[in-house]
């Protein structure tokens, strides 16, 4: 009862966070891929690369906002109000280097400086601070933003790299399983066939029509189907374990091995015909797409970036400060003279220079940079070569196993035919039981040599997608 209610149990949490696989008669691949791509916990960190550019780039924007501030200064000593002062207004940065400035002062006490002394009900005050030197054409404001928009190339680049890299060990443990699970179907098999000979043999014994020693031939025969039988489970068993690590649900649960459905049938499946064009297609494809060059295509861009504000730095600091001054709310109330000599009137305004003699910080700062921008673009070189050689390599192992895998096809073919003569020769007494033995043997040997060519085949068309950059999209 107990153990009954263990199964329902185990059934309950299959049904319950692993509906796709529960409902499948076999774990194929696509719906394998699928599981490991949506809920992987890989996969799922690789989804945040995306969420984390977006952040950043909302961040910079952060630069550009408006600021509202306030600020108050007050000095109370021995029983007299010595000063009290206060600010309030609005600072609107903007793309040019140019920032807006909109306030409203008041100022009231016994001991006031003479340039805090504002008229009695207060003075609005409305102007710009503009970066005519250091910063007129670039900034960091301006830096951070187009780091952050680079960003976002850069995290759906990592998330597309990450997940090519999940994918192709994900597609070697899916496939390595795939052949266990069919090698113990074809070996169990053979185990009844030799255990069905085995029983007929030693039947014919006992009526004298047969040695004892074909009846301890085709008990040999079971034996051997045993052993071999015992090692491809025990082989399944790790590959499932291997697969299970791959497959999670939403809830971060693991699928238990034992609840596995059964792989597809390997040996019927298309061998295919790779065409000698998919080398040089795969390979045009992963210089334009690859996500780790694309990585370092970023990155050149945001050194591009950190060049231009390095070389910023090297000019000369120059800012001027333009600020109307009201009458209360009340602009130019002492214009005598009209147009543009009004904005001379009523005003604060002021200049601030500076420029270091020698300037050897800025410099060295922009001299780093250059340097960095060639390593990249050097190791943006190297890894071009390495995606060529890697796709080159697997588009050769590809079309070397499709054609030991039709040359086996056709072994395998031919091998079976030799063991269809041989029990037919056997059944009219003109073969011996070591003859079937030995054909039967052989063609169980090319089956699984051949379904380990197709294991083999599928994961290299998983490492040549891999080696392009496209296994994980």
């Amino acid at each position: 009862m107990k153990k009954a209610f263990c199964s329902l149990e185990r059934c309950f949490i299959v049904l319950c966070f692993f509906p796709i696989l529960a409902a499948a008669q076999t774990l194929d691949y696509p719906t394998f891929r699928q599981q490991v791509l949506e809920n992987h916990p890989l996969a799922r960190h690789a989804d945040l690369y995306r969420d984390l550019a977006s952040a950043q780039l909302l961040r910079a924007k952060g630069g550009f906002d408006p600021k509202a501030y306030a600020e108050h200064f007050g000095k109370n000593f021995n029983g007299k109000t010595y000063f009290q002062y206060t600010e309030a207004g609005l600072k609107i940065p903007t793309w040019a280097g140019l920032e807006f400035k909109g306030a409203y002062n008041l100022a009231s006490g016994n001991y006031l400086n003479s340039e805090n002394q504002l008229p009695e009900n207060g003075q609005a005050s409305f102007g710009f601070v503009w970066t005519i030197g250091q910063g007129l054409l670039f900034d960091e404001r301006r830096a951070g933003l187009q780091f952050a928009r680079a960003g976002l190339e850069m995290g759906d680049a990592e998330r597309l790299a990450a997940r090519n890299d999940l994918m192709l060990d994900a597609a070697k443990a899916y496939w390595s399983w795939n052949f266990t699970d069919n090698a113990v179907g074809i070996i169990a098999d053979a185990l009844r066939q030799a255990e069905i000979r085995h029983e007929g043999l030693r039947q014919s014994f006992q009526q004298g029509e047969r040695s004892a020693f074909d009846t301890l031939e085709t008990f040999i025969q079971v034996q051997n189907r045993q052993v071999e039988f015992q090692f491809a489970r025990v082989e399944l068993q790790n590959a499932a374990l291997t697969l299970t690590g791959f497959l999670w649900n939403a809830e971060n649960r693991v699928f238990a091995a034992e609840n596995l459905p059964p792989a597809p049938a390997l040996l019927t499946a298309e061998i295919g015909t790779g065409a000698s064009s998919d080398a040089e297609n795969f390979r045009q494809t992963a210089l334009a797409r690859h996500p780790e060059l694309r990585l370092y295509q970023v990155k050149l861009r945001q050194l591009e970036t950190e060049r231009r504000l390095k070389n910023e730095k090297r000019k000369p600091i120059l800012d001027l400060s333009y600020n109307l001054l009201g009458n209360n709310w009340q602009f130019f109330p002492t214009a005598s003279v009209d147009g543009p000599a009004m904005l001379a009137n009523d005003v604060k305004w002021g200049l601030d220079f500076s420029y270091p003699l020698l300037n050897r910080k800025a410099r060295g700062d922009w001299q780093l940079t250059q340097l960095k921008i060639v390593q990249t673009e050097l190791e943006l070189q190297q890894k071009r070569q390495i995606v060529e050689i890697k796709v080159r390599q697997y588009a050769n192992d590809l079309a070397n196993l499709r054609a030991q895998a039709i040359l086996f096809r056709d072994m395998t073919a031919n091998y079976r035919r030799l063991l269809d003569g041989e029990n037919e020769k056997f059944s009219i007494g003109e073969s011996s039981i070591f003859l079937v033995n030995t054909r039967e043997q052989r063609w169980l040997d090319a089956q699984l040599k051949y379904l380990k060519l197709l294991s083999e085949l599928r994961k290299s068309e998983a490492g040549l997608q891999w080696s392009a950059g496209l296994l994980g999209e």
